[in-house]
């Protein structure tokens, strides 16, 4: 009887133990049930010692006749039944241990892996960081978009000034806007370990707002309110949001109340919703979208003269309208002088102010000279004092320091690195990041990179997928591709035209350049080998634009490779002056040979001697590419009487893919050496190799039939030729 039921009871235990969870019974139930029978053992055992069952019943031992007994027929059928509990068990044992095991082994992975996650994420991101995602528009109006949408960047602009607290772009948290993708995959791919979500309902002058915080790694809501407003106290909703956000997060992240900014007000409502659907509008980057946000920026200061955000926003808005050449850099630069100035006054606390003083004076450094760099820097550095989650200054400063040399150059790839850290979605912040891993050939990073890139903007994956195959390997038939592959999806810009002209330059497509390029650009006659057409070309452009710094250095570029030294010499020591530090090598060379017709040798050995130091720097930041530094280093040595060296540096320079320019006159004592002949023959045979490999592309079948076409007779010159 013992043994019978301590048999059952492990029986039962075990089977309690397995159902029990299943049906969400707590473990106390578990537990009572191996206690009642603990207990009932003892029981058991006293009984079936003193009593005995029989026919009639139980009875006690000592009144049943012994030959009337039947205690071995009993003790028969227990044997039989601890039996068929042992099978049961050894059954239980078996599916225990090879079907409920393995399954309990994968949810115990499951749940370290995600312990291990989300410690993950904590040691990654930091507790520190958030996103704010748009709030989602609950009107019935689907124009008051621009609303929601405003007001979710206003609350991220508040948290992003709030020091030792990274806060993720818009750009990028907005890029999951009517997407229904879960809160954790959000954090992930942001590198966040909080959210702030929420909803904007407007229904006249009356406004509700629902805001929640959410810790990403459990998915648990730590805080959520609900305000209801009149609109003229909006700009007292998103302090009061802000700062509950801070308060709640205060105690883990050493952050105070006192360090919470206050939102920049504007007492005139319509003011605010034309700024509103400015920052909506700029937010999209479009040629058409940015025209907008400069037409909103300019009714919201109309508005409200005072209102320091718009002002500062309708100088950046304006400048911007020149990137793409959208807009006349010193037209946009006259109109933005303005605004930059008028917020100064208004406002000189905030990060946009001097985020657009600086973009002012970056712009103003392409046209004017060198030193507007360092004003620039100067602004975007106090931007970021301001407001350090600022992810567009710091990309504007990597803009910067590609210019701006020694010793800021160091800083570039760090600055850039803490930009994609901001705003890790941006296409801007990653493209840069992917060429800077390119031209240090850290191809593997860079693949990582466009992966994330293709499903961001494809476009944008494609050009640059086909740069990195240029890069590699001097395959400059890749790079036309890529392009074309973008244009595919969204047309070729002003800048990209021409751009594509000198890509066709490069493999000897003239025809097809001149069509990108009508009439040639300086750049594209320059790659060309045209250095008179050039000469004609900058004479009427400072013709037509006395005042542009930009003209008389092409002028003064196209005198030197015409040989006009003496004309050429004031313009090209003013703007060695202006912009030494941005000199490349054909540059360099050209004044050069200037100072040496001028009889000043030591001036052209100086010269030399900071092209040099100037690319020592580019390979002591782990730059193999940009510049061409081997092409740089072995003109530099060229010109400097050291001829062996300086042609191995060339010849090795274009072995990779770098194009040399030719025809010009500062560079015919290296034209006329006998080694560079070989060199020469290098270059046409890459050229001649990569336009084969672009026309038996496009020449049968074209890809690209929808959006470009090669020029009439290439192919049939192609095939004449023995072109497949």
């Amino acid at each position: 009887m013992a043994l019978a039921y301590l048999a059952v009871s492990w029986l039962l235990v075990q089977i309690v133990e397995t159902l029990f969870p299943v049906f969400g019974l707590s473990n106390a139930l578990i537990k009572l049930v191996v206690i009642v029978l603990t207990i009932g053992f003892p029981l058991v055992l006293i009984i079936s010692w003193l009593y005995e069952l029989t026919p009639e019943g139980l009875k006690k031992d000592k009144d049943v006749d012994r030959s009337r007994s039947i205690a071995h027929h009993t003790g028969k059928k227990l044997d039989r039944a601890i039996i068929v509990v042992l099978v049961l068990s050894l059954g239980y044992f078996a599916f225990d241990k090879f079907v409920l095991d393995p399954a309990r082994d994968v949810e115990l992975v499951e749940q370290a892996t995600e312990q291990a996650r989300n410690d993950a994420l904590v040691e990654s991101y930091g507790a520190n960081s958030i996103a704010v995602l748009p709030f989602v528009n609950m009107s019935s109006d689907e124009e008051q978009e621009y609303f929601s949408d405003g007001i979710s960047e206003e609350l991220l602009n508040l948290l992003s000034k709030v020091q030792n607290l990274r806060v993720i772009s818009r750009s990028s948290s907005f890029t999951f806007k009517g997407k229904d993708i879960d809160i954790r995959t959000i954090a992930a791919q942001l590198n966040v370990a909080h959210i702030l979500e929420g909803s904007v309902r407007r229904a006249g002058t009356k406004v509700r707002i629902t805001a929640q915080l959410i810790e990403a790694r459990t998915d648990t809501h730590l805080w959520s309110e609900t305000y209801d407003r009149e609109l003229n106290d909006i700009f007292a909703i998103q302090d009061e949001i802000s700062a509950a956000i801070v308060a709640e997060l205060r105690e883990s992240l050493g952050l105070e109340n006192e360090a919470i900014p206050k939102a920049n007000a504007t007492a005139n409502s319509e003011a605010y919703e034309a700024y509103l659907r400015g920052v909506y509008l700029l937010a999209h980057r479009t040629e058409t979208s940015v025209a907008g946000a400069v037409r909103e920026f300019g009714n919201s200061v109309r508005l409200d003269p005072d209102y320091a955000s718009a002002h500062a926003q309708l100088a950046m808005a304006t400048l911007i309208q020149t990137f793409n050449g959208d807009r006349d850099k010193l037209d946009a630069i006259a109109l933005a002088e303005l605004h930059v100035e008028r917020a100064m006054i208004l406002d000189p606390t905030i990060a946009e102010t001097y985020a657009a003083s600086g973009l002012l004076a970056f712009h103003q450094g392409k046209i004017m000279g060198l030193e507007y760099y360092g004003k620039a820097l100067g602004d975007f550095e106090q931007a970021i004092r301001i407001n350090p989650n600022y992810s567009d200054v710091y990309h504007w400063i990597g803009l910067i320091l590609e210019i701006y040399g020694e010793p800021r150059f160091r800083e570039r790839f760090a600055v850039l690195q803490k930009a994609l850290e901001l705003n890790p979605l941006s296409i801007p912040a990653l493209s840069a990041y992917i060429v800077e891993l390119l031209d240090r050939h850290r191809f593997s990073e860079a693949d990582v990179a466009l992966e994330k890139l293709a499903s961001i903007k494809p476009s944008k994956y494609l050009e640059l997928k086909g740069f990195r195959l240029s890069v590699e390997g001097g395959r400059w038939a890749y790079q036309i591709l890529g392009v074309l592959d973008g244009m595919q999806l969204v047309p070729l810009t002003v800048n990209y035209q021409s751009f594509m002209a000198l890509l066709f330059v490069r493999i000897e497509l003239e025809d097809e350049s001149l069509a990108m390029s009508s009439p040639p650009n300086f750049n594209t006659l320059l790659w060309s080998g045209q250095p008179r057409n050039l000469l004609e070309l900058t004479e009427n452009t400072l013709t037509n634009n006395p005042k542009s710094e930009n003209a008389r250095h092409q002028l003064g570029f196209a005198l030197a490779a015409t040989g006009n030294y003496t004309r050429a010499q004031p313009m090209w020591e003013d703007y060695w002056q202006k912009y030494g530090g941005n000199f490349d090598g054909y540059d360099t060379l050209a004044l050069v040979a200037i100072r040496r017709a001028a009889g000043d040798e030591a001036g052209a050995k100086d010269l030399l001697v900071t092209l040099q130091e100037r690319m020592a720097i580019y390979a002591e930041a782990g730059i193999s590419d940009a510049g061409a530094v081997a092409m740089n280093k072995g003109l530099a040595a060229f010109f400097d009487d050291d001829q062996e060296r300086g042609l191995k540096l060339i010849s090795k320079a274009v072995e990779e893919g770098h194009f040399i320019l030719l025809n010009l006159v500062f560079l015919q004592s290296l034209y006329d050496h006998p080694d560079f002949t070989p060199i020469l023959a290098k270059q046409e045979a890459r050229q001649k190799r990569e336009r084969d490999r672009f026309l038996t592309i496009v020449c049968n079948d074209n890809p690209y039939e929808d959006v470009w076409q090669p020029e009439m007779g290439t192919c049939e010159q192609f095939a004449a030729e023995g072109g497949n």
